[in-house]
């Protein structure tokens, strides 16, 4: 803890106020706070500006869409103007099931399936349009999806992408010739609310395991399912939440083809905010797309890069 840290959160939680821990997240520097009447806080220094506004957006959509039986982060306060951006928020208490071994199959089973019909929820929530992240509405998910991806081809050819290696930069590029073929058979489905940022991390359960919060929405907005869907596998893999999720609603064909191109290009955009680089992680990533493109399935476009 250092002098600086207390004074800045005890000028927004009060002169009492404790940090309890502190741990980095990927956008932020996370303090819980112990507010010193027997309540806690949680204050999120931003390591880049311009994130804590949508972040705050992003939460009361979140809640809003949320059934009242899970707890989500209530903001209090939004600082844009100071160094660093800042939120402070509710406290939910519960552990990351990414953090939680659960050894019973049949209580890996319940959770995983609280789990499910919580995005399932989410997917209920029916929208107007297709929003990119840019806030922009479009009528089609496809039209949508390559707004997002114009932006962060844009950015790769910057000198901050420029950081990250040619040949994945070049391998990135070459999907987005794919991007046609892969989303048509999406054609027609409706927009929903998606939490942009499910993976088992951002899910919180309680001392007997169930299902209690969900924290850390990415760009909370009404998009296809799918854009939510991927992000299941991405963490806690003993919970097999992305086959449990195709299961229950099968996806049309190029189901893994796609959870893998979402999955690369929600890649760069973390790249691009929060300055994260790793070659190797896109290299595998990006062969693991090509398998999928060549694996005639179900859930694989019987076609090649």
């Amino acid at each position: 803890m250092t002098v600086d840290a207390r004074t800045l959160v005890q000028r927004l939680c009060g002169p009492h106020a404790r940090i309890e821990r502190t741990f980095e997240g990927f956008y932020a520097k996370v303090h819980v706070v112990d507010v010193g009447d027997g309540s806690r806080r949680v204050v999120k220094c931003f390591h880049r500006r311009g994130i804590a506004e949508g972040e705050a957006r992003a939460l009361a959509r979140l809640a809003a869409a949320t059934p009242s039986g899970v707890a989500v982060p209530r903001v209090l306060q939004v600082e844009l103007g100071g160094e660093p951006e800042t939120i402070v928020q509710t406290y939910v208490d519960g552990t990351a099931v990414a953090d939680v071994e659960i050894e019973a199959s049949d209580a890996r089973d319940a959770l995983a399936e609280q789990i499910v019909v919580l995005v399932e929820a989410w997917s209920a929530h029916r929208g107007e349009a297709f929003d990119d992240r840019q806030g922009r509405a479009h009528e089609r998910f496809a039209d949508s999806f390559r707004a997002d991806v114009a932006v962060l081809s844009a950015w790769l050819g910057t000198a901050e992408g420029e950081e990250i290696a040619t040949d994945v930069r070049e391998g990135l590029y070459a999907t987005v010739t794919l991007i046609d073929d892969l989303l048509a058979p999406l054609e027609g489905d409706p927009p929903v609310f998606i939490h942009d940022d499910c993976h088992a991390g951002n899910f919180l359960v309680d001392d007997d395991g169930a299902l209690c919060g969900v924290i850390d929405p990415g760009a909370a907005r009404f998009s296809h399912r799918e854009m939510d869907l991927f992000h299941l596998a991405d963490a806690a893999p003993q919970l097999e939440l992305w086959n449990r999720a195709a299961a229950r609603h099968p996806l049309p064909a190029g189901g893994e083809a796609r959870r893998l191109l979402f999955s690369l290009w929600d890649d760069v955009s973390h790249a691009r905010l929060a300055g994260w680089r790793d070659d190797d992680w896109f290299r595998r990533k990006l062969d693991a797309f090509d398998g999928a493109l060549r694996t005639p399935t179900r859930r694989g476009l019987p076609t090649s890069r």
